[in-house]
């Protein structure tokens, strides 16, 4: 039965005409601002508003305020009266775009949503299995048609499939949700403003760039972002994600943490993926494909997939209220979880769902009956089903459960996109109190689905779900009013507890310390084999990346002492992902056919999977995330830990960064010279690049009250951390804001890691002069020679990608502990040292524990730091 209208809403509305002019304001009292106040930007006496000369006020304005954005805020959470902390600022949703299969625009896909349409259809270039594919981002307006599966052209025929321009549609998106905010990307603090894109497309398009020898480009998804960033002029924040079907949720969820602890105004959020023959194949090799559009909560029969591009600007409510936004909804909180039961299946009772909602409603602070409507996962696979309505059953006991309802039966599942879709849906459902319809789906006593046609709804809360391949969970809480979230937990802050290190210099810390105070490490020892660390009914499944994973992983949970793994995440970092799987899976296409895909090995093309075996092996309940940002991801990964424990979302998280390395992935390195055959020489004149190798390397970060309460000692403390972003492919100022954010620190902390002397800088230089240089320039500017020590463990070890920094992270951690008689655990020496290098590079002795500012830059302009410090007392 539908519901009565909402007061101020005309009942017979037709509901296939939704439209802003038509809907409520759903962050106050009153109607929605007219469309031409938004189009007309801030005023001109508003702080935000600049005219000419804009940019040199800009660049006065940071030059003022050291750190700029990178960090501002880090931890400083409002107190309440009571002495407690308060709720965190609320975030609000004031701008969205949207771009499927059902066409380009947010309002065009939102009236063909509520009109029931659908754009799946057959797809011959995709070994004819159902899927809806984007339209021609070329041709703005374009939409794919219905039923086809195929671009639509301006001829009415189907244009033959090729893969989109990512970064073109990324950018479009981008700035389209920016438009739709009203906000010019000329009028952002570029330090306030950030970006954040979930995706799994990259690792397929990598492997082709480099067996095409176009060149070692950085990993197509943070490419993308990248592009983006610098048409947006941002600086602050930059992410991505590549947590499997959660990816773009994951997105969401970093930025609603970005612009609730301050460190950036206004957050870009989405999620793209795109189709290939290889991810066809890998869901045919598992029969998980209906022949037909999918039908989730009616017949099952498997999924449709799908493409799109989606983007959310999320904006502190104090800038959205001084410039008059439009608020579309309010981002209330977020709950991430794994579910520890199988890599491609979710538990029967859908435990980790569960909790993810439950999760997300009590960092808002909300409760079940609150809800009004919730947005599923609803892929129309059997399993998930099954465990979907589990998890609605076991969080919503009351009389009267909200509606849900899938939007997968119109768009297809779109993967890495999907959560950032369905949030887009689910913030127009708040906006024009319309539940959006499961199209396939006849009504069922099991659930109200809202099938076949979308109806009027008061909601005021809504859910947004998914659930991803290894596990991971997301649940995102959305609002017509904002109300915060809830207070945060005491004893939040995070401590280092444990530590796993896979190297060429041997198998955990002491192995590692050792060998790096030993006589001239160089890095081009073979790293040790790690299949000992993997259950044996995993030996068969789990790949390369899983392995180092898993082994690193294991390490730091022993170390830690940790026992019960209900609260405790991981968050995996990694810059090419499992490029050896993804090798090998379109080599089997290439070669045999699609239909030759192993069932077995083919889940291990998705991130998030590799994530997913730490979490069974170590049987781990709490987030699961996984971040390709490049080398910076270690570090980005970090910081997003550091975020899940202090929101209380986790008691604990593995923070573990991986990369392996293949002839294909070496060659490329190789033509753009990028690797060296002997040991590099970091900072030297001379480009001496070293060896590339495969490395994993985890940290244990835990709340600092629960480490105490298990009687654990701490081997230092996380002091500060900053992500910023700039002009690619280097820019060593948005670098040094990253290492001045950091150093500034974090609240309880903020005394001991304010100032910038007594600090050890280890640097994520490798021999290549571009980076190095740029990477001296950035510690220069922040940090003077005296009390300095600098140094860079790419000498030792060689080039590690993403595990590079968290090995400076452990090497930094022994310093925290008094190890090496004050002495860094490897001193950079070359013989030919770049201009101004010298000074840094000393080795003189230290009294007592130091802190350590670790740093990594990803090409492309990505920037990251830490610092590290001993845990509790004095410096």
């Amino acid at each position: 039965m539908a519901s009565r209208p909402p007061a101020g809403r005309t009942a017979g509305r037709d509901l296939r005409q939704p439209g802003p002019a038509r809907s409520a304001h759903p962050g106050g009292t009153g109607a929605r601002p007219p469309a031409p106040a938004r189009r007309a930007g801030p005023p001109a006496h508003h702080p935000r508003h600049r005219g000419p000369g804009h940019g040199a006020g800009r660049r006065a304005r940071d030059r003022a305020r050291p750190g700029g954005g990178a960090d501002r805020g880090r931890g400083r959470r409002p107190v309440s009266r009571a002495g407690r902390p308060a709720a965190p600022p609320g975030v609000a949703v004031t701008g969205v775009y949207l771009a499927t299969g059902l066409g380009v625009g947010t309002e065009e896909v939102w009236r063909a949503v509520c009109a029931g349409d659908s754009a799946l259809g057959r797809c011959p270039d995709l070994a004819d299995v159902v899927a809806a594919r984007l339209p021609d981002p070329s041709r703005p307006g374009a939409r794919a048609a219905p039923g086809t599966g195929g671009t639509g052209r301006p001829d009415g025929h189907t244009a033959p499939a090729e893969p989109p321009d990512a970064a073109l549609l990324i950018r479009q998106a981008g700035l389209g949700a920016l438009r739709h905010a009203a906000l010019d990307p000329d009028t952002l603090d570029p330090y306030e403003t950030g970006l954040a894109l979930g995706t799994n497309a990259g690792s397929e398009e990598l492997w082709k760039r480099y067996a095409a020898a176009t060149g070692p480009a950085p990993h197509p998804a943070h490419t993308c972002a990248d592009a983006l960033g610098a048409a947006v002029g941002a600086r602050g924040p930059k992410a991505v994600f590549a947590t499997g079907c959660v990816a773009g949720a994951n997105a969401v969820g970093y930025a609603y943490d970005a612009v609730a602890t301050g460190r950036a105004t206004v957050m870009l959020a989405g999620g793209y993926e795109a189709l290939n023959i290889t991810t066809v194949a890998t869901f045919a090799s598992w029969k998980s494909i209906d022949s037909a559009p999918c039908a989730p909560y009616a017949r099952s029969g498997g999924l449709s997939l799908g493409e799109a591009v989606a983007f959310l600007v999320l904006e502190s409510a104090g800038s959205a209220q001084a410039r008059g936004a439009a608020v579309l909804a309010w981002l209330r909180g977020y709950g991430l979880t794994s579910d520890a039961h199988h890599i491609t299946a979710p538990p029967p009772d859908g435990a980790g769902l569960r909790n993810a909602m439950l999760g997300a409603l009590g960092r808002a602070g909300l409760g079940p009956d609150a809800v009004g409507y919730v947005n599923g996962h609803g892929t129309g696979t059997p399993a998930n089903d099954r465990a979907e309505l589990s998890a609605m059953r076991a969080v919503f006991t009351g009389p009267h459960p909200p509606p849900m309802s899938s939007s997968k039966p119109q768009v297809g599942h779109t993967l890495g996109a999907c959560g950032a879709v369905e949030a887009v849906l689910t913030t127009l459902a708040l906006r024009d109190g319309v539940l959006p319809p499961t199209a396939n789906a006849d009504p069922t006593p099991a659930w109200d689905v809202v099938p076949r046609t979308a109806r009027r709804a008061g909601v005021r809360v809504a859910l947004s779900n998914s659930i991803a391949f290894g596990g991971a969970c997301c649940s995102l809480v959305l609002a017509r009013e904002d109300g915060g979230g809830a207070p945060q937990p005491p004893g939040g802050e995070p401590v280092f507890t444990g530590t796993g290190v896979v190297s060429p210099l041997g198998l955990g810390r002491r192995a590692f310390r050792t060998a790096l105070r030993g006589p001239a490490p160089d890095g081009t020892a073979p790293v040790p084999d790690v299949t000992g660390f993997l259950a044996p009914g995993h030996r068969s499944r789990v790949d390369a990346l899983g392995a180092l994973t898993v082994a690193a992983a294991r390490m730091a949970w022993d170390e830690a002492g940790l026992r019960d793994g209900a609260r405790v995440g991981v968050v995996l970092a990694t810059a090419a992902g499992p490029i050896g799987t993804v090798e090998r899976l379109n080599e089997t296409v290439r070669r045999e056919g699609p239909e030759y895909v192993s069932a077995v090995r083919a889940p291990n093309i998705v991130t998030s999977v590799t994530a997913g075996y730490a979490t069974l092996e170590l049987g781990l309940g709490g987030p699961l995330a996984a971040v390709s940002t490049g080398d910076a991801s270690g570090l980005v990964a970090l910081g997003h830990a550091a975020d899940l424990i202090r929101a209380g979302q986790a008691d604990a998280v593995v923070v573990v960064a991986a990369d392996e390395v293949t002839d294909t992935l070496a060659r490329a390195f190789d033509a753009y010279g990028l690797r060296g055959p002997g040991p590099s020489r970091p900072y030297a004149r001379t480009p001496a690049p070293g060896p590339l190798v495969p490395a994993a390397a985890a940290v244990v970060l835990e709340a600092a009250g629960h480490a105490r309460a298990r009687g654990t000692d701490p081997l230092g403390a996380l002091l500060g951390h900053a992500v910023t972003s700039g002009p690619g492919p280097l820019c060593a100022e948005s670098w040094s804001r990253a290492m001045e954010g950091a150093l500034r620190g974090s609240a309880p902390h903020r005394a001991r890691a304010r100032g910038t002397e007594d600090v050890d800088v280890y640097g994520c230089a490798h021999g290549v002069p571009a980076l190095d240089e740029a990477e001296l320039a950035a510690v220069a500017s922040c940090l003077k020679p005296a009390g300095t020590r600098l140094t860079a463990l790419a000498g030792a070890v060689g080039h590690c990608q993403a595990a590079g920094p968290l090995l400076s992270l452990v090497a930094a951690l022994d310093g925290c502990g008094g190890h090496g008689g004050g002495r860094l655990p490897y001193a950079t020496e070359p013989p030919d040292p770049l201009p101004g290098a010298r000074a840094f590079l000393s080795d003189e002795r230290a009294a007592g524990p130091r802190r350590a500012l670790v740093t990594a830059a990803a090409w492309g302009g990505t920037y990251a730091a830490a610092v590290v410090g001993p845990a509790g007392g004095e410096r």
